[in-house]
C-alpha cells in the first residue's frame, strides 16, 4: 500500500494547484464566451449580408449536395432542397449539368458569367466562387442576381446612340441637300426667269415656252426633294406595334398599292408561296416592299420580259426576305454605294436617290440588315432584308 501524503504542507499545495487549474477554465471559459459572441455576431451580419442581397444564392458540397439555400431562391424553387444534388433541384436533371463549373470552383477559381434563362427568358449575372472550411474541405457558393432592367437599359441605350448618329448623319446630309441640291434648282430659275422676262418682251414665245418648261422641271426636281427629305427625317418615328402578320398579305397590298405603275411596265410580279408568318411592324414592312417594288420598277431596263419575285430563304439559321428583278442590275463595285444618301448610279433616272438610304435606316434601326446581290449589269438584282423579330421562322 503506497505512502499518500496527507500534511498540510501537500494540501495546501494541492488546492493551490486546483484554483490555479480553476483561474485558467474560467479564462478559457471568458475567451470562449467572446469568441462566441463574436461568431454570433458576425453570424448575424453575414445572414444580415445574404438578406440584403437582391439575388439568389446557394451552396453546394463537393459532391453536388446543396448545403444552403437562401430564402429568395427557397420561395422560387417552392421549397427547400437542402441534401439534394443540386443538378436535380435546380434543373430537375438526372445527371450533372452541361456547363457546371463544380471543378473549376473547388480548384480555387472564381467562374462568372451572364445567361439568358429560357425559364422566363430574363437576364442572369452569376458568380461561383469557392468556400474554405475549417476542416480544409470546399463547398461552391453561386450568387445569382436578376440583370434584366439593366440589360434593357443598356440596349435602349446602345439603341439612342444608334439614333442619335443616324441623326447626325442626317444633319449633316440635309445641310448637304439645302446648300447644293435645293441651291441648284434655285439658281436655274432665278436665271431663267430674266430669260423669260426678254423673251415676253421680245416675243420670243417659242424659248419662252422652253424656258418655262426648264422652270416647271426644276420646280418639281426641288418639291421632290423636299418630300423625300422630310420622308427620311420622320422614318425613325414611325410608330408601329409589333404583330404577327402574314408576309404574303402584306406583299400582296405592296403590289396592289403599286398596280397601276406596275401594270404600265407590263412586269409580272410573282410572290413566292410558302412565304412565312413574321412578328414584325405592319407600316415599315410595308414601306420596305412598297419601295423595293417601287425600285425594281424602276430600273427595269428595255427587259422583253420584265420580272419581279418576291420571296424569301434559310441562310444557316437566319431567314433572308428578297425582291428580286430581271432588269439593269448592278455592277458588284456599286453595291454598297447604292444605299448612300442623294446617290444614283444614273444622273438620268428619276427620283432624288433617297428612297435605298430610308430603307436601310428603317431596318437598322430595329437591328435589321439589308443590302443587294447583283451579278453585274444586265444581270438583274435581289435586295435582300433580315427582319430582327422574326420568332426564327423557316422556310419549309
Amino acid at each position: 500500500m503506497g505512502f499518500v501524503d496527507t500534511s498540510l504542507e501537500s494540501l495546501n499545495w494541492q488546492i493551490a494547484f486546483m484554483r490555479q487549474e480553476l483561474d485558467h477554465l474560467r479564462s478559457l471559459q471568458k475567451q470562449l464566451r467572446t469568441e462566441a459572441r463574436v461568431c454570433f455576431e458576425n453570424s448575424a451580419k453575414l445572414e444580415a449580408i445574404v438578406r440584403a442581397f437582391d439575388g439568389f444564392i446557394y451552396v453546394c458540397s463537393s459532391n453536388y449536395e446543396i448545403e444552403y439555400m437562401n430564402d429568395k431562391l427557397i420561395e422560387r424553387t417552392g421549397y427547400n432542397p437542402i441534401g439534394q444534388k443540386c443538378f436535380k433541384a435546380l434543373h430537375g436533371l438526372t445527371d450533372i449539368c452541361d456547363w457546371c463549373v463544380n471543378t473549376r470552383v473547388l480548384k480555387g477559381e472564381t467562374v462568372r458569367w451572364e445567361i439568358k434563362s429560357p425559364k422566363d427568358n430574363r437576364y442572369y449575372y452569376i458568380v461561383n466562387t469557392p468556400i474554405y472550411y475549417p476542416d480544409g474541405s470546399m463547398a461552391k457558393m453561386a450568387m445569382i442576381q436578376d440583370v434584366t432592367e439593366q440589360k434593357e437599359i443598356e440596349t435602349e441605350r446602345e439603341k439612342l446612340i444608334v439614333q442619335l448618329e443616324a441623326k447626325n448623319s442626317d444633319l449633316e446630309v440635309f445641310s448637304y441637300a439645302i446648300s447644293h441640291d435645293l441651291r441648284a434648282p434655285l439658281i436655274t430659275i432665278k436665271g431663267l426667269l430674266k430669260w423669260i422676262e426678254h423673251d415676253a418682251k421680245d416675243g420670243n414665245f417659242e424659248r419662252l415656252q422652253v424656258n418655262m418648261a426648264t422652270v416647271l422641271h426644276s420646280a418639281d426636281r426641288m418639291e421632290q426633294l423636299i418630300t423625300d427629305l422630310l420622308k427620311l427625317s420622320r422614318i425613325a418615328n414611325i410608330e408601329d406595334e409589333v404583330c404577327e402578320l402574314s408576309f404574303s398579305a402584306v406583299a400582296r397590298e405592296a403590289t396592289r398599292l403599286l398596280a397601276g405603275k406596275i401594270a404600265q411596265s407590263n412586269v409580272q410580279v410573282e410572290i413566292q408561296s410558302n412565304l412565312p408568318n413574321v412578328s414584325a411592324c405592319r407600316n415599315k414592312l410595308l414601306t420596305i416592299l412598297q419601295n423595293l417594288i417601287e425600285n425594281a420598277l424602276k430600273y427595269m431596263g428595255s427587259q422583253s420580259e420584265p420580272h419581279i419575285k418576291i420571296g424569301a430563304r434559310n441562310d444557316g439559321d437566319e431567314l433572308v426576305f428578297f425582291v428580286e428583278d430581271n432588269g439593269i442590275g448592278i455592277d458588284p463595285r456599286n453595291h454598297q454605294k447604292v444605299f448612300g444618301l442623294f446617290v444614283k448610279l444614273d444622273e438620268n433616272s428619276e427620283g432624288t436617290g433617297i428612297g435605298l438610304a430610308m430603307l436601310r435606316r428603317i431596318l437598322e434601326a430595329d437591328r435589321c440588315r439589308i443590302w443587294v446581290e447583283s451579278r453585274g449589269i444586265d444581270h438583274g438584282c435581289r435586295f435582300c432584308f433580315t427582319l430582327s423579330s422574326q420568332n426564327d421562322p423557316q422556310i419549309a
